[in-house]
């Protein structure tokens, strides 16, 4: 009795551990993280007390503006997958701009937060199981199978 009881919670366990990774292998999980810890290092750095290092003015207010930017497109990484290719670009773009608007980036650390978690979200593809593309338009190839069909 005590041995079924200690296999189904460890089996349920194991169900919500597989439901966890089918929800994040359907998204480009670590490029969503790895630009929103790049945002969140651009925010935290201006408000820091380096007085002597950070310039209050145009790299500060940047500094919250492009944080705030790469923290938004982390979160569209995560949970609107189907505009990857967006977002990816995008997280680069600022993440790039940074260097010369932001106290060089975060110091670099946001920089390369943002440029590999934008890379990673742009070059993410979705799975071929059809999970991804509940709601993507057809493709061609698609289409033209539907129309030999009726």
């Amino acid at each position: 009795m005590l041995v079924s009881g200690a296999h189904t919670r460890s089996t349920s366990a194991y169900r919500h551990t597989g439901s966890w990774r089918s929800w994040g292998r359907r998204r480009p999980l670590l490029g969503g993280v790895l630009t929103a810890a790049a945002g969140v290092s651009l925010l935290i750095l201006p408000g820091a007390s380096l007085s002597v290092v950070l310039l209050p003015g145009v790299a500060g207010t940047s500094g919250f503006l492009f944080g705030a930017g790469l923290c938004v497109l982390g979160l569209f990484l995560v949970f609107q997958p189907r505009s990857h290719a967006f977002a990816g670009v995008g997280a680069v773009i600022i993440a790039v701009a940074s260097v010369v608007t932001t106290n060089l980036g975060g110091f670099g650390l946001g920089l390369v937060l943002g440029v590999l978690g934008g890379a990673f979200g742009f070059a993410w593809v979705p799975d071929d199981r059809g999970e991804a593309t509940a709601g993507a338009i057809p493709s061609a190839e698609q289409t033209s199978d539907h129309r030999e069909d009726g």
